[in-house]
């Protein structure tokens, strides 16, 4: 096919060459000199005997024809009485072709009649869209001027004086006579004038010719048409569509150039011709432009081409309306601008596709094929070449070669589709054969039953599953699928959920098999719409019994605990939760019981966790027989339980209580020769009032178990709304999960009180860092208010890693702040001295902030210090060997703080401020004042005492040597930010 579409491209490109090398000879021939201006006598005549006895029975006019541009109004009198002087010219071109002018044009030939017999021609101008033409014929002989016809494109088809679809004129010349022929001629476009002389015969064999020929040509595009549309309704080609309408616009173009239109179309509205001929070209661009969009497929391959198409078919159909109101030379440059750029564009669309869809080639010959008979048809009519048949009739050629072309590349294209339909068939075949193998020994039962049941296909798989061995021996004995199911109320409520939602996947259900033996199958079922059945189910199985054993051995897991096969805290969390909802709803009131067992740890420290897990798991077995039915237990902790007592409260739920606190105490653990017994702590609280959580009521009970625990231990402790110990300890559980949110948020700020060196002036400022915390209204919350939780819940190292890095950070934000600071002091707690990782914490900061260690002091509680003496030591070991400070805080509220002393090498003891508050009043507080201070002097200790609350004190602390004061007597503490506003100030006044 590519092959013969090349060879056609070289022919057609030859013919072009051929076609158009002698008219371009002929035209720059007629540019030479032997075209020039003559007088109204021009010596070449047509004598009519040529005509009468040639061969072809005509005459081409072109090289007879002498014209001239009237630029002045001129008549016919004027021009046969030889008043004016004329610049008359003539062409060596057989079809003449004059430049576009305002002005009309006259033309002159003679003809010779020599014959003894007058005879009649006609005179014949093959171009139908002429504005004005205006034909005389004067006698010189007998002075008498005949006017032959007056007629142009606007006159009615049949009110020209020859009924003719072009223009002809019959001429009757005299015998021996010689008559010269005058033509007038105006048009807004081009002056193309083929004009021929035609003999009687030579006219109807010429008209029956043509219109045979034409008529065809015609017939052929209307089947093009025809074809078109059946080509894209059946092979469901849009482009076609377009095709279609483009050819029946060439239809409609071509037969209104031709006169066709005017003959058979629009007689009577002649002032057509012109307009619709350019209206139906241009929209026929607009068309062709869409082909080429649809056939190339440029949306998914180019698709700046396909906007830059589309936008112009859109112009196409715009400036096709437009051009119904321009006059017609403006009509003809728009179609040949829009010609043009078309063309470009359609070019580039093929060039593009050539290497990416075989069609393109084909594409691209059908297109400059008709792009090259445009041009030609084009340029003919600008008299650039000569006219000839090719430069006329090569465009409507071009049409059917290009259809012939365009359909020969569907065709194939058709036939490969059907290539890869048939492959797709033959693949769809083989994978049918594969999926039938796959179904029928797939691992998954496979089924299609009606919606009632009835069993219409199962694989080899579905029959093994429920015991049979074929789906023969299956229907032999069962033909519905509802003889497996244990619950028919299971499969009720499975096939409703897939009618609703169309599919339904790992629906989980009982069958019995064959042998009566109980399986669980998990099911996906599809239904679908039958003609024959009305409705069927399409679904699989699989055996999960081994799955659902599997589960529930994980189910009891992960809601017991392992060594004691208690519940465990999530599952008695969920438990209780369940019950507070329906005790709100129902007001029913139940008991929780919260038990930590007394002395556990000595059978652990003493036996080892083996003898531990043996002794709880005797012990559960007990509780669970005191308990019976009466109530859940679940294991919480190590060796902590609960206890829920539904639907009894108060004496009920305490003898309940005593029933298990004595079994506790009755129980004897044997372990090799030991013997070891056991106490109980139980705290009771009453669920169904005013607790609606779990967390809130296990709090409750574990706070009254604390308080058990407090009086003595071994004892049951019943909560009331008006326990004062049970209260207390709550509001400091309470205080945990606040203090937890306020480090998540940051809600904490740092104060300062300054430390006033009273022996000597000091240059730089020394104070202690003090910590505040803010609640969610914002409040300032004291210390005292929460560090004694902070402490008994084991929070303080995280509070302390919190001071540590956001003081260091504020130092190093503000410089000047730390050029000016001496001394800070920074109170560890005991737990964080403990922390292994806080010493690794420290040092990061000090690195990452770049603070000086010799600036800092690390104030260390006495009492924790004692608690925790070997990492006490530990700690100050490795941050005064590095220069940091330490000082002793409270010291004198200790009970061997003397003892102690020597063994810390701390740089400062802090006196308690017990003593010295007092001090002035207590002579007691003033001796062990005076004793501290001397004890520290003599280790070569410094000393501060705290709370210096007047300035007697200040100067009898003075008196006795202490070397630095703390207290409302020097400074009340202020938050960091004030310090900065102070050296604001301070700065303003130095300036001032």
């Amino acid at each position: 096919m590519v092959n013969k579409i090349n060879s056609g491209v070289l022919i057609f490109l030859w013919m072009i060459f051929i076609g158009l090398i002698h008219p371009i000879k002929t035209a720059v021939a007629a540019t030479n000199p032997a075209e020039k201006p003559f007088i109204h006598k021009h010596n070449s005549v047509v004598d009519l005997n040529n005509v009468l006895n040639g061969a072809q029975n005509s005459l081409t006019l072109g090289t007879y024809i002498q014209y001239t541009e009237a630029k002045n109004p001129l008549t016919i009198e004027q021009l046969v009485n030889g008043d004016l002087n004329l610049n008359w010219q003539n062409t060596e071109r057989s079809t003449l072709a004059l430049p576009r002018t305002p002005n009309p044009y006259w033309l002159n030939f003679t003809l010779l009649n020599s014959q003894k017999q007058s005879t009649q021609v006609y005179l014949y101008l093959d171009y139908a869209l002429l504005e004005q033409i205006e034909v005389y014929q004067y006698n010189s002989a007998t002075k008498a001027l005949t006017t032959i016809a007056t007629s142009g494109v606007n006159q009615a088809y049949y009110q020209r004086s020859f009924v003719h679809r072009a223009f002809v004129f019959p001429l009757n010349i005299s015998a021996n006579t010689q008559a010269q022929i005058f033509i007038k001629m105006k048009s807004e476009s081009f002056f193309l004038l083929p004009l021929r002389l035609y003999t009687q015969q030579g006219f109807i064999e010429k008209e029956q010719q043509f219109n045979l020929a034409f008529g065809i040509a015609l017939g052929i595009l209307a089947v093009i048409i025809a074809l078109s549309v059946f080509v894209a309704v059946t092979y469901q080609q849009t482009s076609f569509i377009y095709y279609a309408c483009y050819s029946v616009s060439f239809f409609v173009f071509y037969s209104a150039l031709k006169g066709f239109a005017l003959e058979y179309l629009w007689p009577d509205q002649a002032y057509l011709s012109q307009p619709i001929s350019f209206f139906a070209l241009i929209v026929g661009l607009g068309f062709l432009n869409l082909f080429s969009i649809s056939f190339l497929g440029l949306k998914n391959r180019a698709y700046w081409l396909y906007t830059t198409l589309f936008a112009v078919s859109c112009g196409c159909f715009v400036f096709s309306f437009v051009s119904l109101f321009l006059p017609h030379y403006y009509r003809i440059s728009l179609a040949i601008s829009i010609f043009m750029l078309s063309c470009i564009l359609m070019l580039i669309a093929g060039l593009i596709s050539v290497n990416k869809m075989m069609a393109s080639k084909g594409y691209l010959f059908c297109f400059g094929l008709m792009n090259g008979a445009a041009c030609l048809f084009v340029v003919s009519r600008f008299g650039w070449v000569n006219y000839s048949l090719m430069t006329e009739y090569s465009l409507i050629g071009s049409q059917f070669l290009a259809f012939f072309v365009l359909f020969t590349v569907l065709t194939e294209r058709i036939k490969q589709s059907r290539r890869e339909t048939l492959s797709a068939q033959l693949d769809a075949m083989h994978h049918y054969q594969q999926f039938y193998n796959i179904y029928q020994y797939a691992v998954e039962g496979h089924f299609t039953t009606t919606v009632d049941g009835k069993i219409l296909h199962a694989n080899k798989a579905f029959c093994e599953l429920i015991g049979y061995s074929s789906l023969q021996d299956l229907l032999a004995q069962h033909t519905s699928i509802t003889d497996f199911y244990v619950d028919l109320a299971v499969r009720k409520n499975l096939v409703e959920n897939a009618q609703d939602k169309g599919s339904v996947l790992h629906f989980e259900a009982q069958w019995q098999t064959k042998d009566k033996q109980t399986i669980w199958v998990s099911l996906c079922l599809r239904y679908q719409n039958d003609a024959d059945e009305g409705g069927i189910l399409i679904g699989s199985a699989i055996d999960i019994s081994s799955k659902k054993k599997a589960d529930a051995r994980l189910e009891f897991i992960a809601k017991h605990d392992s060594l004691t096969g208690l519940l465990n805290r999530l599952a008695f969390e969920n438990l209780v939760t369940e019950v507070i909802k329906r005790s709100q709803t129902k007001q029913i009131l139940h008991t929780l019981l919260y038990m930590d067992l007394d002395q556990f740890k000595l059978v652990n420290d003493t036996c080892g966790h083996k003898a531990g897990d043996a002794m709880l798991k005797q012990l559960t077995s007990e509780l669970k027989m005191v308990l019976d039915k009466k109530g859940q237990i679940a294991r919480l902790g190590g060796d902590e339980f609960g206890v829920l007592i539904p639907n009894k409260i108060d004496e009920q739920a305490l003898l309940i209580a005593n029933d298990l606190k004595q079994a506790v105490q009755d129980f004897r653990f044997l372990w090799g020769e030991q013997v070891f017994t056991l106490g109980v702590s139980i705290g009771m609280m009453t669920l169904g009032k005013s607790i609606d959580n779990f967390e809130d009521a296990l709090s409750i009970a574990d706070t009254a178990c604390y308080a058990a625990k407090d009086k003595g231990r071994n004892r049951i402790h019943a909560y009331s709304l008006t326990d004062k110990d049970v209260n207390n300890r709550h509001d400091e559980m309470h205080q945990v999960g606040e203090i937890k949110q306020a480090l998540e948020q940051n809600r904490f700020c740092l104060y300062a009180q300054t430390i006033l060196s009273i022996q000597t002036r000091a240059k730089l400022k020394h104070y202690e860092v003090l910590l505040r915390m803010i609640d969610k209204n914002g409040q300032i919350v004291p210390p005292g208010l929460f560090l004694p939780a902070a402490e008994r819940y084991g929070l303080m190292p995280k509070i302390d890693r919190w001071v540590i890095n956001h003081y260091f950070k504020w130092l190093n934000e503000h410089p000047e702040q730390l050029e000016q600071l001496g001394q800070c002091a920074i109170n560890l707690s005991g737990p964080s001295l403990a922390d292994e990782d806080m010493q690794t914490f420290i040092l990061d900061c000090f690195e990452r902030y770049q603070i000086p260690f010799n600036k800092v002091c690390f104030e260390i509680t006495e009492s924790m210090a004692i608690q925790q003496l070997d990492e006490t030591l530990e700690f100050i070991a490795v941050f005064k060997k590095l220069g940091c400070i330490f000082a002793l805080d409270d010291f004198g509220s200790g009970f061997s703080s003397y003892g102690y002393l020597k063994n810390l090498p701390v740089n400062n003891v802090k006196i308690d401020g017990g003593f010295v508050k007092d001090m002035l009043q207590d002579p007691i507080d003033k001796a062990m004042v005076t004793s501290i201070n001397e004890v520290a002097k003599a280790i070569g200790m410094g000393t501060v005492a705290e709370y210096v609350e007047s300035k007697d004190i200040l100067i009898e602390l003075q008196n006795i040597g202490v070397n630095y004061a703390q207290g409302y007597a020097i400074a009340k503490p202020k938050p960091l930010s004030a310090m900065l506003t102070k050296n604001k100030k301070l700065e303003t006044v130095e300036s001032t």
